[in-house]
């Protein structure tokens, strides 16, 4: 694949030069998305940390637990983009479209784990705060943050469904260009039923006390968050499964299979919606 990867990126290698590394082509191609996630990836250990000596709570779960979920679930989404960016040849993204891309997924990232940590500092909610003018207007601005940084994995995927070739094969192709797009579609759409809401239980102890592990879903009543978990993280489960699939099956059946994986598992995430709304716990 490396091979591959020197030909696709144009880069003029002299004779017996070893190929590009795909990480070294994402630090290229993509260095904000790339040093970006690595640094929130880095910083959401201090968090960690902060966790053992801080014993404030809020909802029935440390201060610092949400801006640290929401610090690694940004690292892994901006990390993602900078990946299967990197399998894209320069042809195959329009002009200047990846530097916007990158410029909008870092800084609305960015915008976002900022605005959750500072409220967590002052113990107070980011999500479903309309307690003053400046509170709801932040919240409402979270929002719009929050389509544009997803936004940015439709506009990557629709980008890898057009490319003319892959390196990772036709049923990898499809499963990242699938991924991308439902991660968007099911994360915005989920995510926008949600912060409608009063708030994202359905039923049950308005508490994370006693939710699952590290996710904090409720165990009591429906939890809205398990559908948009589902639905954002599209983006990494069905290529993933497509390229265990490829790594198993024949190119066709892999394909065949790929979309068949991408329509069970957003049927799964619908039924965790549903589930939520008629107050039934996922677990």
């Amino acid at each position: 694949m490396a091979a591959d990867l020197a030909s696709r990126h144009s880069l003029h290698l002299p004779p017996g030069a070893a190929p590009p590394s795909l990480w070294r082509v994402m630090r290229e191609r993509t260095p904000a998305l790339l040093w970006v996630a690595l640094a929130m990836a880095l910083l959401s250990l201090p968090l960690l940390w902060a966790g053992l000596f801080d014993p404030r709570q809020f909802n029935g779960a440390g201060v610092w637990v949400k801006p640290w979920k929401f610090m690694v679930s940004s690292a892994i989404h901006l990390a993602s983009l900078a990946f299967f960016a990197a399998l894209l040849r320069p042809a195959d993204v329009p002009r200047r479209g990846l530097k916007w891309l990158s410029a909008v997924a870092v800084l609305t990232a960015i915008f976002e784990v900022a605005y959750i940590g500072w409220r967590a500092a002052r113990g107070e909610a980011s999500h479903f705060n309309l307690a003053s003018p400046f509170a709801a207007a932040m919240y409402s601005l979270m929002g719009v943050a929050a389509v544009m940084l997803s936004g940015c994995s439709a506009v990557l995927g629709v980008w890898v469904a057009r490319a003319r070739s892959f390196p990772l094969g036709r049923a990898m192709q499809h499963g990242a260009a699938i991924g991308l797009v439902l991660s968007f579609a099911l994360g915005t759409s989920l995510g926008g039923y949600l912060a409608a809401q009063s708030s994202h239980w359905v039923g049950g102890s308005a508490s994370d006390a006693g939710g699952l592990p590290v996710v904090l879903w409720s165990r009591d009543g429906g939890d809205l968050r398990v559908a948009h978990f589902f639905g954002l993280h599209a983006m990494q489960l069905v290529p993933l499964a497509a390229w265990a699939l490829s790594r198993v099956l024949r190119p066709a059946a892999a394909l065949a299979s790929t979309w068949a994986f991408a329509a069970a598992y957003s049927a799964l995430t619908l039924f965790t919606f549903i589930q939520a709304l008629a107050g039934r716990p996922f677990l």
